[in-house]
């Protein structure tokens, strides 16, 4: 665990002393797969950062770190487990967090608008909790994940400054008792380098 993180804001870090950019974004989430089977409602609730270091004119290798919180609640239900039966609103979240080592291909030239893909790869730490009444459930693992994305940066004002748009798929496998988690990631925030 130590090792993720150190690996991530060395590269992050590194990011800031050679030719690179550091993104902030504002994150939006849509889940699918065995996620949406626990919480189907879209996600407007996230935030990431990240550190990309061109290795060449095309090429960008660094680290991000996200936050993408899901929520929902039914109304009113009763759930029985065994001989306890409980009657309320039950309130679902899931809390991800991506630590992720990355790498981009940028198209074009520099001083223009940049289409770029590419992906991460890493741990996530995903937090399931089911909240009714005075009961809690929750379910916490690091779970192995990727995350290709596709995404667009806009130089704005000075040549430093960039507006960024990205598609992230993030895919985490399932890890001990818990399920696969997925969703779509849609991100806009703006990026500063060189």
């Amino acid at each position: 665990m130590k090792y993720i993180f150190i690996i991530l804001f060395s590269l992050l870090s590194y990011s800031g002393f050679s030719q690179g950019l550091f993104a902030l974004t504002y994150d939006m989430s849509v889940p699918l797969g065995e996620t949406s089977d626990y919480i189907g409602k879209t996600s407007f609730r996230g935030f990431g950062m990240e550190g990309k270091s061109f290795i060449s004119n095309n090429v960008a290798l660094g680290g991000s770190f996200a936050w993408q919180t899901f929520y929902e609640s039914e109304g009113v239900q009763t759930i029985t487990e065994g001989t306890t039966t409980v009657t309320g609103t039950p309130y679902k979240y899931i809390n991800s967090f991506p630590f992720l080592v990355t790498g981009n291909y940028f198209l074009n030239n520099e001083d223009e608008v940049r289409a770029y893909f590419g992906g991460g790869l890493g741990m996530y730490h995903i937090i399931q909790r089911t909240d009714m009444g005075l009961y809690s459930v929750e379910d916490k693992n690091w779970h192995f994940g990727l995350a290709p994305e596709v995404g667009i940066i806009v130089p704005v004002g000075y040549s430093t400054s960039y507006f960024l748009v990205n598609l992230k798929y993030n895919y985490a496998f399932k890890a001990n008792d818990s399920v696969n988690h997925s969703y779509l990631g849609i991100n806009v925030g703006f990026a500063f380098g060189s």
